[in-house]
């Protein structure tokens, strides 16, 4: 709580009380503000009195509306300011207003209907109400519960910790939300970060910018493009195009082309016909799901990845360092392309081609007829299913014409029921539930170039 002091009328000075630090701080601004001109000698500080006019102001002279007691008041024409000090309901109707006027309030609970001109709006606390007009506004207010509707004026809109209510409007806002808020974005772009706890976001048709370091937050988007920074123990979703960087333990449900940079523990859901485009965060796993179009999805050291697609073509590429990529539980057709480390590639059921990459690779092919390639410079594969489908094939490319023939003379048994192929370079393959004679058997499946 702050105690902030301003010159009232006839040189009285008004202690107001004001919680939240948002309200705090441009309370404090507006003070000195006012104080300033009060000491120059321009102010003209008069009491207001529901239902009579406000004394008129020379020529040049500031003028500052003092309401004290409860009750319905209008903002006067060439007040530049009004202090609020009445300790019960007050309504301030600022649609007279020609010129930006600053509005003061302590906790007592304040509305005011914006003028066109637009100004500040400074609440100290309890239930207040702002409705903003063409203006655009400052809007701070204290820990109580208010509910903010900006207008057509681009507007800034701070709260406390209380449960609020905001509505951008049609201006491009900003808004920095302390509560438990209920936040709809109107049809102008808006930026918005969130320092609480388990608010709910909806935005229009507006693009918007969200900066969630609060938990829980739910966020529902509408069709233009969103770009979120995630929280904790978040829900996305979202109906237009976005770009997600991940918190922790985030659920993200997209229908949009949408990008995601994986927090920690990511789920994801491509629910609508839009690409997915997912990059892991080293040293955590997550969960997609690739709904009814493409995806491509790039892991990273330590983490792992299950994946579940039901459509199109995916692609899942490991990079350097122990990783999974599991794609056991997809229908659709997945390329899983191994990378510098020791990754794990797991196929579904759809027809799959599975790339050994430079390092240490196992390869699990799943139900469908699959595509097991590799090329010189890879390291040591493993092929842990290939005589479980009639249909899978083993492509050695860039090893020369006779490279598959050659190699399966070479075969030999690993003493654990498997066998082994060189092809040279380091590369060797290894079949885990074939021996080397089954091998040989399944000659017709290997090709080289």
């Amino acid at each position: 709580m702050t105690v902030v002091t301003v010159v009232g009328a006839s040189g009285d000075i008004l202690p107001i009380t004001v919680q939240g630090a948002a309200a705090a701080s441009f309370a404090q601004l507006y003070a000195a503000t006012l104080n300033d001109i009060a000491f120059g000698g321009g102010l003209v500080a008069a009491d207001l009195t529901p239902g009579r006019p406000a004394p008129p102001l020379p020529p040049g002279a500031i003028g500052e509306g003092v309401v004290l007691m409860p009750g319905a008041y209008n903002v006067p024409a060439g007040y530049s300011f009004v202090t609020v000090a009445a300790e019960g309901p007050v309504t301030l109707n600022g649609a007279a207003a020609v010129a930006p006027a600053s509005v003061l309030a302590g906790p007592g609970g304040t509305t005011l209907y914006g003028g066109p001109a637009g100004g500040f709006f400074i609440a100290g606390g309890g239930n207040n109400l702002f409705s903003g007009g063409l203006g655009n506004y400052v809007v701070a207010t204290g820990d109580g519960n208010s509910s903010i509707y900006g207008g057509l004026g681009s507007d800034l809109i701070e709260d406390g910790v209380g449960c609020n209510e905001i509505n951008t409007g049609a201006g491009s806002d900003a808004v920095l939300s302390r509560g438990t808020d209920l936040i709809t974005l109107g049809s102008g772009n808006s930026d918005v970060t969130l320092t609480g706890s388990n608010s709910t976001v909806s935005s229009s048709t507006g693009a918007s910018e969200i900066t969630d370091n609060g938990t829980g937050t739910k966020f529902l988007g509408g069709p233009a493009a969103t770009t979120v920074f995630a929280g904790q123990d978040g829900s996305y979703s979202f109906s237009g195009n976005a770009t997600v960087s991940g918190g922790e333990n985030d659920t993200i449900a997209a229908a949009g082309n949408t990008t995601v940079f994986g927090g920690v523990n990511t789920t994801v859901f491509q629910n609508g016909n839009g690409s997915l485009a997912f990059i892991a965060t080293a040293g955590h796993d997550a969960t997609i799901g690739g709904g009814g179009a493409s995806a491509s999805v790039r892991g990273a050291d330590g983490s792992s990845i299950t994946f579940l697609g039901s459509a199109g073509t995916s692609t899942l590429a490991a990079m350097a360092g122990s990783e999974t990529l599991d794609g056991g539980l997809s229908t659709g057709a997945l390329d899983l392309i191994g990378g510098r480390g020791n990754a794990s590639l797991v196929g579904g059921s759809g027809a799959d081609t599975l790339a050994a990459g430079a390092g240490s690779n196992t390869l699990t092919g799943g139900a469908g007829a699959n595509l097991f390639s590799l090329a010189p410079g890879g390291g040591q594969a493993t092929i842990t299913d290939f005589g479980a489908a009639a249909g899978n094939q083993v492509a050695l490319v860039g090893f020369g014409a006779g490279a598959a023939q050659a190699a399966l003379a070479g075969a030999a048994d690993t003493g654990h029921g498997g066998s082994v192929i060189s092809l040279g370079g380091n590369t060797t393959v290894t079949f885990l539930d074939l021996t080397a004679d089954q091998l040989r058997a399944h000659g017709g499946q290997f090709t080289s170039r």
